[in-house]
């Protein structure tokens, strides 16, 4: 089926919206008419569990995940970080699916296998997808900066440990030992700014640059 060019529903004209899984097409006429027509072409052949409708990828706050292709009409989601997940089933021999890991890669695989060969890549591990986000450099030394993970929140620290002793904790900008960091994009001087899911760090010539980080 093609992307429809009016609501099949009810004959009103649609409208493209951004949702938390991404852009879609939904029915002007909505509260009234709740048509919507996902724009995603990141389709897996495994059914939704809830409606039976193709569950795709999605990227979101939490990292990659796989929701309905019906959504918004049903809000069905699968993270497999999250511990009480629900069950997929192989769309081949209808056998639980669960995650394994081979070398960097994650992958969704039936629990037939081998004799069952359905495998879905999910994505590369957590370190490499990382490696992917820009920070800015070293106040001290001019070295790299990568994210850790403390006992109390994720913090930047300085590839030049422990020579270099410099780290940056955003959720405590205040503490006397955090230098003030530059963007890397314009060079600006970096502020710590709290929006709705929590503290992040932005430019300061923002809007003029838009650049920003957060270490949840």
């Amino acid at each position: 089926m093609g992307q429809p060019d009016k609501c099949p529903k009810c004959g009103s004209p649609l409208e493209k919206r951004n949702g938390k899984y991404g852009e879609f097409l939904s029915c002007t006429s909505f509260p009234d008419c709740r048509y919507a027509f996902n724009l995603s072409d990141d389709d897996t052949n495994i059914n939704c569990p809830d409606c039976g409708k193709k569950l795709r990828f999605r990227d979101g706050k939490y990292g990659r995940f796989l929701s309905c292709s019906g959504y918004p009409e049903c809000k069905f989601a699968f993270n497999p970080d999250f511990k009480d997940h629900p069950d997929l089933f192989c769309p081949k021999c209808n056998k639980e699916l669960e995650i394994q890991t081979e070398g960097d890669q994650k992958l969704l695989r039936c629990k037939g296998h081998p004799d069952c060969d359905f495998t879905l890549e999910w994505s590369k591990d957590t370190e490499q997808i990382e490696k992917k986000q820009i920070y800015p450099k070293c106040p001290k030394c001019g070295n790299d900066l990568v994210k850790h993970k403390g006992k109390f929140d994720n913090f930047l620290g300085c590839i030049g440990s422990p020579e270099c002793k410099f780290m940056f904790i955003c959720v405590y900008p205040e503490l006397a030992n955090q230098q003030d960091l530059n963007c890397p994009e314009c060079g600006k001087i970096m502020q710590v700014r709290t929006g709705k899911y929590g503290k992040f760090v932005g430019c300061s010539e923002y809007p003029g640059c838009k650049f920003t980080f957060d270490l949840r």
